[in-house]
């Protein structure tokens, strides 16, 4: 292969992005990417996640192989997780007396899951980031979604992936957030605003054949329809803004998986691995096409 050299007679080497998306644990399926990317000698620059999808780039970032990666959600990111009711909660909504609303409560307690996040994060900060990485939030007051890279690592993953009314907000300084996938469920413009040369985008799409079956699931399939429209504008728009190589992933999945179904953790790798295959030629390409285009 030829190097392209730039001015100083060095190889011509892109800046080189990863933007995970949201989608529950199936955002797992970016596992086989990260193998695909460090065998073949290709470096990550700046890693972005949303919701499901900063889970696995701070754990990425923080140094985890992609088989730690797997074990942490097979064996942390378990039900249980899922099941502290918060009552008070549930009486606020039905406007009991002496229950009032509370922003800082959800319909689930939120303690177990931080507690989980702190344990995978050692309490770190983002200055313990091997690769430099941004969590996707949400101003829960504004709407405006905002990124994270400094402080608590825990808190800040807890904020990406808080998706409430389940989950109640964290305040992080001065600002309550939650989900950022209520803003930005795929931060690619994130990317592009900071002139990344080559960003490959991992979207998550789960196109649902049955009816729901209960109000939350209904809910929850109605949130993530949401998200699937907003991610595909924004999308749109940054393809239209960037001058370079976007290469989009899209990881499509025909039956329900929630966040808890960590025995799917095997058919979410496997359909990574299987699409991810099918993007390596193009993902090179892009990278090739950079260099050329800097020859």
């Amino acid at each position: 292969m030829q190097l392209n050299l730039n001015d100083g007679g060095e190889p011509v080497k892109p800046k080189i992005a990863v933007v995970i998306g949201s989608g529950g644990i199936k955002p797992a399926c970016a596992i086989p990417l990260f193998e695909f990317l460090e065998t073949s000698g290709i470096n990550i620059d700046l890693l972005i996640g949303c919701s499901g999808g900063a889970i696995v780039a701070a754990m990425h970032g923080f140094g985890y192989n992609s088989a730690g990666i797997a074990d942490l959600f097979s064996n942390h990111l378990t039900k249980s997780l899922f099941s502290h009711i918060d009552y008070r909660t549930l009486l606020g909504i039905a406007k009991m007396p002496l229950c009032r609303f509370d922003k800082t409560r959800g319909i689930l307690k939120p303690q177990r899951l931080m507690d989980v996040l702190k344990k995978i994060f050692k309490n770190s900060s983002f200055e313990s980031m091997k690769i430099p990485t941004l969590v996707q939030v949400t101003d829960v007051d504004t709407g405006e979604g905002a990124l994270i890279n400094s402080g608590d690592i825990a808190s800040a993953v807890y904020a990406s992936a808080a998706q409430f009314p389940f989950f109640p907000p964290i305040k992080i300084g001065n600002r309550w957030y939650v989900d950022g996938a209520y803003s930005s469920p795929l931060p690619v413009l994130e990317a592009v605003n900071r002139s990344y040369d080559v960003i490959i985008a991992v979207a998550i799409e789960q196109q649902l054949k049955t009816e729901s079956k209960s109000f939350i699931e209904y809910l929850h399939h109605f949130i993530s329809r949401s998200y699937t429209s907003t991610q595909k504008k924004q999308m749109a728009l940054a393809i239209d803004m960037h001058h370079h190589e976007i290469v989009v992933i899209n990881m499509h999945f025909d039956e329900l998986i929630n966040m808890w179904d960590v025995d799917k953790m095997p058919v979410i790798i496997e359909t990574g691995r299987r699409i991810i295959e099918k993007k390596k030629a193009e993902i090179s390409a892009a990278i090739e096409n950079f260099k050329n285009k800097k020859r």
